[in-house]
């Protein structure tokens, strides 16, 4: 039977990697092997059962940098945070609103949330020393991604569906450091780099990675994915069925970014894109990015990864075969893990399901034209849907 797609992959400094499908995640180390898991489903005696979140789909997940905690928010508001060597639960409450993202900061004693409404939340992650949760601060426009810089003290990098990144001191965030204006639709991913402690990279659903200046919010540098994309929609190699996506307008060719990370151990960016059956792997060479390694992979991505110099790739749902794939780096270029591969095909097994789920296209949540919003969500994000969202 058909099971449910992996769609978000994180991965710690530790050697873990959280793959979260619908409610529930595994968590497995470096070598492919499950050490932690919400499901039981007959794991032995040193797999630990994580807590499952009960307050539905999972929407993001992010490590403390040390990968001493994890966090995840869910689809009804609801938080939870894990510490990663027993992985107990150390604090679990229902967030404000409906949080898009999250990031636990430097410190590994503050979570960070941003939400549909475009705040971002204070939350302490230790209750008996926590202060109560508060604003950090706040757009006027849908929070789509959050991080931090590696920079001293830290920025808070905020991004929202207005095209707009927001760099912010931390944690003093009402003091604003710049902005970075410029891409020309939603933000979904922002990139801060320890190789690079005054850029960061954002991608947008307007199909371009954009490289700021963070201290200063200028625009350095546009690479548009077109360029080394559009081959996949002329072959043919697109997926652009209705059976795989959700999404209610007539448009195909598109390049909405879907993620876009730091690969600090080769001093690299990696992209994946929506419907692109491609990851995107970009040096940073006297600070700009160079010219990408384009590297199939056999169904367009979910997600992708950072495990050291491994890529971690989650695809979209299929009747059958792997939900994960592996890229190692071989000294010069991405080439196929097949070890790891393996090791974690017959590891990650989630939930059975009676048919193929699509995907909701990012352009559904992302896009301000009503044509594009989810049904029941066509009013305005700051209106009448406040109290039940």
């Amino acid at each position: 039977m058909p099971r449910l797609p992996v769609t978000l992959v994180e991965a710690s400094s530790k050697g873990a990697v959280a793959f979260i499908f619908g409610a529930n995640f595994h968590v497995t180390d470096s070598a492919g092997k499950v050490i932690a898991s919400t499901i039981a489903n007959g794991q032995n005696d040193q797999v630990a059962k994580i807590e499952s979140p009960s307050k539905g789909n999972i929407r993001a997940g992010a490590f403390s940098r040390d990968g001493s905690l994890f966090a995840i928010c869910t689809v009804d508001k609801g938080l939870y945070v894990y510490e990663t060597e027993s992985w107990k639960t150390v604090r679990s409450l229902d967030s404000e609103k409906r949080c898009n993202a999250l990031a636990i900061d430097p410190s590994g004693e503050v979570l960070v949330t941003a939400d549909k409404f475009g705040d971002a939340y204070w939350v302490g992650i230790f209750p008996d020393t926590a202060e109560k949760p508060h604003i950090l601060l706040g757009h006027v426009s849908n929070l789509c991604a959050i991080d931090f810089s590696f920079n001293e003290p830290p920025y808070v990098l905020t991004c929202d569906r207005d095209e707009k990144l927001r760099v912010s001191r931390f944690p003093n965030a009402y003091n604003i450091q710049s902005f970075g204006l410029g891409h020309t639709e939603f933000i979904t991913s922002v990139a801060p780099a320890r190789f690079a402690i005054d850029n960061a990279v954002t991608a947008s659903g307007d199909g371009t990675l954009r490289l700021w200046n963070m201290h200063t919010g200028e625009l350095l540098q546009t690479v548009e994915m077109s360029k080394y994309l559009a081959k996949y929609y002329e072959s043919g190699a697109a997926v652009c069925d209705e059976n795989t996506y959700e999404d209610r307008t007539a448009a195909n060719q598109r390049y909405g970014i879907l993620r876009v990370r730091a690969v600090d151990a080769i001093e690299s960016f990696v992209a994946v894109v929506e419907r692109i059956p491609a990851v995107l792997v970009f040096p940073f060479r006297q600070g700009k990015l160079g010219e990408p390694q384009v590297i199939d992979i056999a169904q367009p991505p979910t997600d992708v990864g950072v495990l050291g110099d491994r890529l971690v790739v989650s695809y979209t749902p299929k009747a059958s075969g792997e939900l994960v794939a592996v890229l190692k780096y071989d000294g010069n270029q991405y080439v196929a893990d097949d070890e790891l591969t393996t090791a974690l095909s017959l590891n990650i097994t989630t939930m059975e399901t009676d048919a193929v789920p699509k995907i909701p296209s990012i352009f559904v949540w992302g896009n301000k034209m009503y044509l594009e919003r989810p049904k029941g969500e066509e009013g305005d994000d700051h209106g009448e849907h406040d109290e039940q969202e």
